[in-house]
């Protein structure tokens, strides 16, 4: 005989499942647990970006894409929180002599990866909004401003662009000339491209979740 405790227990399984998966997002994000906890209604979806970057130099402009690791967004009471990374010798810009130097120029080796996370930022209307991205290269961490554009959400997924920039002296870097003439300029564009995907729907519910 199945008691009623027994018939709950699954549903009580998921339920810590879930809150387990959202203090985890919580921690790595550094949203205010308090704000969370109280908020009415929390939905965390998958997400997958790519980032493109391009710079300039007094011989020509140059710049590459690469993937963002596999994250979370998360949506609360209006508004979104992200934290990401990407491996910094995945950057490339079809010129190994350059890529190397790039690399060196970021440590690589001891610094794989460059971590960025935008907390609690309001969820843009048709014009975007602008957001703050704390954004950590080598052991230098900054807080840059973000423009956040093009946000649309379907019953399938929610998609967005992010645009900023940033100083290379702003983060201790020197890139090596060639020659001593050939110099890369200091700022660089960057900007994601992101994709949350949203869980099925219930069989015989099609509607968009609020």
């Amino acid at each position: 005989m199945i008691t009623e405790r027994a018939r709950r227990k699954p549903k009580a399984d998921s339920m810590c499942f879930v809150r387990l998966l959202l203090w985890v997002a919580v921690w790595c994000i550094g949203v205010p647990p308090l704000q969370l906890a109280a908020a009415e209604h929390v939905r965390i979806l998958p997400a997958r970006a790519v980032v493109r970057f391009a710079g300039t130099s007094t011989l020509h402009d140059f710049g590459g894409e690469l993937p963002a690791q596999p994250f979370f967004l998360i949506l609360s009471n209006g508004t979104w929180s992200a934290a990401a990374d990407v491996l910094a010798g995945q950057m490339a810009t079809e010129n190994t002599k350059r890529d190397r130097n790039m690399h060196q120029m970021l440590g690589t080796n001891d610094h794989p990866r460059i971590h960025g996370g935008i907390a609690t930022a309001p969820i843009p209307g048709s014009a975007g909004t602008n957001a703050t991205l704390t954004l950590k290269i080598r052991d230098s961490s900054q807080a840059l401003a973000v423009q956040i554009m093009n946000w649309t959400e379907t019953a399938e997924e929610i998609r967005f662009r992010a645009v900023w920039k940033l100083s290379l002296k702003q983060y201790g870097l020197n890139p090596p000339s060639v020659i001593g003439v050939i110099r890369v300029g200091d700022t660089v564009q960057l900007e994601a491209d992101v994709t949350a995907s949203k869980p099925a729907p219930p069989p015989g519910n099609t509607a968009l979740t609020p």
